[in-house]
């Protein structure tokens, strides 16, 4: 049996933790995923981007 342990959102600037079997925490993370931001717009009222 393999467990796996959360991973950080893949995204620069975002503190979210991805979405199992992703790199990424949201859609909008990856979809921008090539663009630098200063602040994280996924969304996540718990992400301090």
């Amino acid at each position: 049996m393999t467990t796996s342990t959360p991973q950080k959102c893949a995204k620069e600037g975002c503190s979210c933790m991805a979405q199992p079997g992703s790199k990424y925490c949201s859609t909008q993370c990856e979809d921008s995923k090539k663009f630098m931001t200063l602040k994280c717009l996924c969304g996540h009222p718990e992400c301090a981007g």
